[in-house]
């Protein structure tokens, strides 16, 4: 009698392990992919969102520089008459801040200006909405952008001049031309970035009125959802398909003097790069593990299989060649202790992953979400620290004159230097960009001081790959009980601030605002 023979069970039994691990393999690797991609996603579009709220401080901050200025002027025009000489000294010395600046009486009578090549001459009346409401006010203010008569898009910003008895005498004002290099302009190009992010800035109406595209200042968009909602007062972050048909994640915020928009995007495909890479390093290092999966499954298959295989065979040979006599017992046996040592082997390799996933792949010092997993250990511990946050000045200039790889190679530096520096108890981190931290585990702020002077000199004195000059501004903030991790990152950031506007490669210390 013949028999047709089937598949053998080592067979079917390897065939089975490889299916389940190529399932699994893929199952887990989607479901990381869509976490990664989520996580991402949110971190885009919170990070955006901070990033606009940062904007609208340094705005809200820069408004109030303006403000302070004019009122210098103004004190100076309450007692003295002030001469074309006067003001182009004036517009000289607030150059970074006005295009222009006027003097106008209770009239609306034009006293001095500067530049003096606008085309107008002192004694002209001035019959702009703007200029009777500012007349009307007789209080600090800030234009709504509007049409001058020069034909230029500008913004106002006035303050009142009283004299020394207090009666209304008019008003300085500064000019901002928006479709011309201005302050905004300056402060906001700098948060231009290569993958397509940028920033821009609507007024109270919906129109723009700073984009890094000139020619759609002035273009009303509210049409778009992000735009309606700042302009109706609203804070947040969502993903947005713009007019061009690109989706962005986006984040927006109000500044509150003028009531501005303030909304910072990135687009949606930068997420491509890191999801490729993460999907090519998956494949990597999955695949040597697979083998051995599939080489162990293979040898435990056969050891489960050989003794049935033994029966099978001894069967048909009891039938075909009528043999009577069982396999020895001893050859019956099989162990599967090797399922335990696989099982070890695929914890460690996830722990490998987990502990991959913990640093940062261009520095190697720790990363954002170590930093922010530790303190929150901390606070829960009640544990003194400090937070150092720091960057490198000029760090785009750098960028621009040598490409991302020399700014790579200088963020490698500073981060050796780091670790140089920091003591075994402390935690030296990449936050992002070119900014890094220090979490300083000590109640004593000097300790935090010494530590961050002692790394802006090492950096000031060092020199850099490329030969490049590399310095430093700190900003530092202590921990309280009261405080959360925004903010006591919003402190040291607002400390780091403070070290950029006084002129760089300083440390800043939050509670008393002392630089060194």
């Amino acid at each position: 009698m013949n028999y047709k023979k089937g598949f053998t069970l080592r067979f079917i039994i390897s065939v089975l392990v490889v299916v389940s691990v190529l399932l699994t393999a893929l199952v887990t690797g989607y479901s990381a992919y869509n976490s990664i991609k989520q996580t991402l996603t949110i971190n885009y579009e919170k990070n955006n969102l901070q990033y606009a709220k940062k904007l609208s401080s340094e705005t809200n901050a820069l408004l109030k520089s303006m403000e302070t200025e004019l009122a210098s002027i103004s004190d100076y025009a309450k007692n003295h008459k002030v001469s074309q000489y006067d003001i182009d000294l004036m517009l000289k010395a607030n150059s970074h801040y006005f295009n222009s600046i006027l003097i106008v009486n209770e009239d609306r009578i034009l006293q001095s200006f500067s530049p003096k090549n606008l085309g107008f001459e002192p004694g002209l009346k001035i019959n702009s909405d703007v200029a009777k409401r500012a007349i009307k006010l007789k209080k600090p203010f800030i234009s709504e952008p509007y049409i001058a008569t020069t034909g230029r898009l500008i913004v106002l910003v006035s303050y009142p001049i009283f004299d020394a008895q207090g009666t209304y005498k008019g008003y300085v004002g500064g000019t901002i031309y928006l479709e011309e290099e201005n302050v905004l302009s300056k402060m906001l190009n700098e948060h231009f970035f290569g993958d397509g992010s940028y920033v821009y800035v609507v007024d109270k109406a919906g129109k723009i009125i700073f984009h890094p595209d000139k020619k759609r200042i002035n273009e009303e968009v509210l049409f778009n959802p992000v735009v309606k909602k700042v302009t109706l007062g609203e804070s947040g972050f969502q993903q947005v398909r713009n007019s061009r048909g690109i989706d962005f994640f986006v984040g927006y915020t109000v500044e509150p003097t003028t009531g501005w928009g303030i909304v910072s995007q990135t687009p949606v495909n930068v997420l491509n790069k890191p999801l490729n890479e993460l999907v090519d390093q998956i494949i990597l290092k999955a695949l040597p593990l697979f083998i051995m999966i599939i080489v162990l499954s293979w040898w435990i298959t056969l050891q489960i299989a050989r003794p049935l295989n033994r029966l099978a065979k001894y069967s048909e040979e009891a039938i075909v060649k009528r043999r009577n006599q069982c396999p020895n017992s001893s050859t019956m046996n099989s162990s599967i202790y090797e399922v335990r040592q696989l099982y070890l082997h695929i914890t460690n390799h996830l722990n490998v992953l987990h502990n991959e996933s913990r640093v940062d792949g261009l520095t190697g010092l720790s990363n954002r979400r170590t930093f922010e997993r530790v303190v929150e250990e901390m606070m829960l511990e009640r544990q003194p620290f400090s937070l150092i946050l720091l960057d490198v000045d000029n760090f785009k200039n750098v960028n621009d004159s040598f490409g991302h790889l020399v700014g790579d190679e200088i963020l490698i530096f500073l981060a050796s230097k780091m670790n140089e520096i920091v003591g075994d108890h402390d935690l030296p981190f990449r936050y992002g960009g070119e900014e890094f931290g220090i979490v300083v585990k000590d109640k004593n702020i000097d300790v935090a001081v010494n530590i961050a002077e002692e790394l802006r000199k090492t950096m000031e004195q060092s020199v850099g790959p490329k030969s490049i000059s590399i310095k430093i501004s700190l900003g530092i903030s202590t921990y309280k009980e009261s405080d959360t991790i925004t903010s006591i990152i919003d402190k040291a950031d607002s400390a780091l601030y403070k070290s950029k506007l006084n002129g760089k490669n300083r440390t800043t210390v939050y509670e008393d605002s002392r630089n060194f």
